[in-house]
């Protein structure tokens, strides 16, 4: 069958049809298009008034800033902290995205610490979540207890370390040294296997020919740990002694190694009670030198240099954790790794600082200029960006610590008690 031909009025309404069609969309396009503008440009004029840009001050990074009665105290399961007072009552607080607010105990027990042939009753307060044990106690002295040699003791309860699980039983660390009762990472001196049903304590870490020092109580420096030890993976625990050197003298502390029911010296005279043991298995350390002192690794009975350093530590340079912040440039060095930190600008002189745990962030304390000058300087270690930020409370800041990878929480004294205060480091892009 032939096509039928179309005549030029059917050709001209046709291409009429479809122009129509097209200014149609077009004009369908326009509108489209304006909406998106519309919306983008209110979306943009709606950001939040603290946004990365409008930041002027310390405020528009403060999350929570308050008085208390005591400080806080981080404990051993993330974003939990606790607080202690003279009378023993410990209180539990858990970060909620701004400020710490109280959460409920799972329990308590009331046990007896034998200590220089002393009896020292300690009431535990405890909080247990996903396998996780963290608990303190605090004695002070009173008329009615039996206890001469010790005015005050601070007890810790946690899970037992890797490789010395005993069902029923936990570790309890305890120091007598009352400058240690808000510290974040509290030197203990005594360490016991707790059994939780009976509340009897057997010693942990040896406790044969202990000396007694001149006020009657077993030397305070015979088998001393800190946390990072408890938190040893393996077996293979280390501790600090200066059981091999006079109590009268400069203090000298050896490192010791306790594997299962063994106990040996590792390293004489090391400096700082600083360890952290690494994925191979070796522990670090740092150890004095001509000039300085330097980072070191014990593996295998042998000891081998990371990094040296040739000035004064804890002067010059101050650890956090297993961070070393040089105070003249600015550089932070990894004390078990050759990583460094190197900020591209360094305005403050610090007097304290912090890495997040994700190494993204550093956060710093100190004066800038002079005595009325106090900044806390943060960088973006994956920018290079810094910005520093004065505050106005001119006090020395104390337990600067990381709740998680973006919030920071500090403590100054003052007339009236403890000025907490948590910032967002996050805002710093």
């Amino acid at each position: 069958m032939a096509k039928k031909s179309l005549t030029r009025e059917q050709k001209k309404e046709i291409i009429k049809l479809i122009f129509t069609g097209i200014l149609a969309l077009a004009a369908v396009a326009a509108v489209i298009f304006t909406l998106v503008f519309y919306f983008s440009s209110n979306n943009q004029n709606s950001e939040p008034e603290n946004s990365r840009e409008n930041i002027t001050g310390l405020a528009d990074i403060t999350l929570s800033s308050k008085l208390t009665a005591v400080p806080y105290v981080k404990t051993d399961i993330d974003g939990v902290a606790y607080t202690a007072n003279s009378s023993g009552t410990i209180l539990f607080y858990e970060f909620n995205g701004t400020d710490y607010v109280q959460t409920a105990e799972t329990g308590s027990m009331d046990i007896v610490v034998p200590l220089s042939g002393q009896q020292i009753p300690v009431k535990l307060h405890y909080i247990e979540r996903d396998g996780r044990l963290t608990g303190y106690g605090v004695y002070t002295a009173n008329e009615k207890d039996s206890v001469y040699i010790y005015d005050f003791m601070l007890c810790k309860i946690t899970n037992l370390p890797k490789g010395y699980e005993q069902n029923g039983k936990c570790l309890l660390v305890a120091n007598t040294d009352i400058d240690e009762v808000y510290s974040n990472d509290p030197v203990w001196e005594e360490a016991f296997v707790l059994d939780r049903a009976s509340g009897k304590l057997t010693r942990f870490l040896s406790d044969g020919n202990r000396m007694v020092d001149t006020n009657g109580a077993v030397r305070a420096d015979f088998a001393t740990v800190t946390d990072s030890e408890i938190k040893a993976a393996g077996g293979v625990i280390p501790f600090f002694t200066g059981r091999a050197y006079e109590a009268s003298i400069s203090p000298k502390t050896d490192l010791y190694i306790k594997n299962k029911n063994k106990e040996s010296l590792a390293v004489k005279d090391i400096l700082d009670k600083y360890t952290k043991i690494t994925s191979d298995g070796a522990i670090i350390y740092l150890k004095e030198i001509t000039g300085g002192f330097a980072t070191m690794k014990y593996l295998n009975g042998k000891s081998t240099v990371i990094n040296e350093f040739y000035s004064t530590y804890g002067e010059q340079y101050i650890r956090s954790g297993d961070w070393i912040l040089s105070r003249e440039d600015g550089r932070i060095y990894s004390t078990y790794s050759d990583k460094i930190i190197e900020p591209e600008q360094f305005i403050i002189n610090p007097s304290d600082f912090a890495v997040s745990p994700d190494g993204k962030y550093v956060v710093l304390i100190g004066m800038a200029a002079n005595a009325v000058d106090y900044q806390i300087w943060i960088l973006n270690t994956e920018t290079g960006k810094a910005r520093n930020f004065s505050d106005d409370d001119y006090s020395q800041h104390y337990n600067l610590s990381f709740i998680n990878n973006s919030a920071v929480c500090f403590y100054t004294v003052t007339a009236e008690g403890y000025s907490e205060k948590i910032i967002d480091v996050s805002k710093v892009s």
